[in-house]
C-alpha cells in the first residue's frame, strides 16, 4: 500500500515526510555544524548510531507505505551513514614503530560497582603498562592499594604521590613528573604525569580527565572549558609523546571533540578500530547495550605515537566498557 495513493489523511503524509527530514537533519549535524550553542542539540549529535537505526526503520516502513520514496531515502541515509562512520573502519596510517610498545587501559568502574574486588584482581593479572580508573568511590580507595603490587607508581586526582577517589592512574613505568590541574569544580581535576618508557626512550606525557556529563547548560559549559584547557596544555608543550585519555563525555561527532583534536594537534586514534560503544544506559544484553550506547571514552595521541589496536572488555557492574589501547612510540 502506498500512502501517497491511499486514503490516509494528508496530515499523516506530511508527518511521515517531516519525520524523514528530522532524521536527515540529526544525521547531518556532524557534517554541517562547526559549532553548537545549545547544550541539548550537542548531546543529540552524539547519538549517530541511534539516528542510523531510525533511518533503517524508516526505509523499511517506506517499502510498505511510501514506496516511491524508498530508493531516494535509502541512498540519502546510506550516504550520510558512510560519511559519519567510515573513519571508524578505514585503515589507519601505519608507521615504523622503533620505540617502546605501550598498553594503557581505561575504565570508568561506576561509583556503586559491587564487583570492585574482582576487577582489581583482573587488572593485577593483566599485561597493561598503565591503567586509568575513574569513578572510584571514597569508601573503595583502600582496596586499590592491591594494585600497587603490579603497578608500583600511582597518582590520583586528589593526590600527586598516591592514588585517591574519583580517578587514579597506575603505572608499571616510573613517573618522572606529576601534577594535578584543578579547574575549580568537582569534576575539573586533571591528572598530568610523565612516564619513563621501559626502554629508556623519550618520556610519555599523559593528561587524564573526566569532566562531568553535560546534563545541563552549566555542566556543558564546564565540560567544553575543560576540553579547551586540555587542548591548550597539549599544544603549549614541546614534549614529543603526549596522550589525552579518559571518559570525556563527548563523542567524535561533536564539534567540541573536533575542536579538541584540532587545537591540541593530537589524533583521535579511532581510524580502523571500529565503533566502540564505550558507555550504555543499559546492560541487559549486548544488543540493547549497543542501541543505547555512546562513544565517549577516548585515547588521543600525538602523531609520534601509533595506535596499534583498540580492544574492549565488558566489566560487571559498570556502565562503561574497559578499553585497551595498544600504542607504539615512533
Amino acid at each position: 500500500m502506498n500512502i501517497l495513493q491511499s486514503g490516509f489523511p494528508i496530515a499523516i503524509k506530511i508527518a511521515f515526510i517531516a519525520i524523514q527530514l528530522l532524521i536527515i537533519a540529526l544525521m547531518l549535524m556532524p557534517a554541517f555544524m562547526s559549532s553548537i550553542d545549545l547544550w541539548w542539540l550537542d548531546n543529540l549529535t552524539n547519538f549517530q548510531l541511534q539516528w542510523t537505526v531510525l533511518a533503517i526503520f524508516s526505509v523499511l516502513l517506506s517499502v510498505f507505505f511510501f514506496r516511491m520514496l524508498t530508493v531516494p531515502l535509502a541512498l540519502i541515509f546510506l550516504s550520510i551513514f558512510l560519511y559519519n562512520f567510515t573513519t571508524f573502519f578505514s585503515t589507519g596510517v601505519s608507521s615504523n614503530q622503533s620505540g617502546a610498545q605501550f598498553k594503557i587501559a581505561q575504565l570508568n568502574i561506576h561509583y556503586v560497582n559491587p564487583n570492585v574486588d574482582s576487577i582489581i584482581l583482573d587488572l593485577i593479572d593483566s599485561d597493561y603498562d598503565a591503567v586509568l580508573i575513574q569513578e572510584i568511590a571514597d569508601g573503595e580507595v583502600d582496596k586499590f592499594a592491591q594494585l600497587l603490587v603490579g603497578f608500583p607508581y600511582s597518582i590520583g586526582s586528589n593526590s600527586t604521590d598516591s592514588f585517591s577517589s574519583s580517578q587514579a592512574l597506575f603505572s608499571r613505568w616510573p613517573m618522572v613528573n606529576r601534577r594535578i590541574h584543578d579547574l575549580g569544580y568537582v569534576e575539573g581535576k586533571i591528572i598530568e604525569v610523565t612516564l619513563a618508557p621501559a626502554d629508556g626512550n623519550i618520556p610519555v606525557r599523559i593528561l587524564a580527565l573526566h569532566p562531568g556529563a553535560p546534563r545541563s547548560p552549566e555542566l556543558w559549559d564546564l565540560r567544553n572549558a575543560t576540553l579547551a584547557f586540555v587542548a591548550a596544555q597539549v599544544s603549549a608543550s614541546s614534549l614529543q609523546h603526549q596522550v589525552v585519555i579518559g571518559d570525556i563525555n563527548v563523542s567524535p561527532w561533536s564539534p567540541f571533540f573536533r575542536n579538541l583534536v584540532r587545537n591540541s594537534g593530537l589524533q583521535d586514534g579511532v581510524s580502523g578500530h571500529g565503533y566502540l560503544p564505550s558507555w550504555s544506559a543499559f546492560t541487559a544484553n549486548n544488543l540493547v547495550r549497543l542501541l543505547s550506547s555512546a562513544y565517549i571514552d577516548h585515547c588521543l595521541v600525538s602523531r609520534s605515537i601509533t595506535v596499534m589496536a583498540k580492544d574492549y572488555r565488558f566489566i560487571e557492574g559498570s556502565d562503561h566498557l574497559l578499553i585497551e589501547n595498544s600504542l607504539a612510540l615512533n
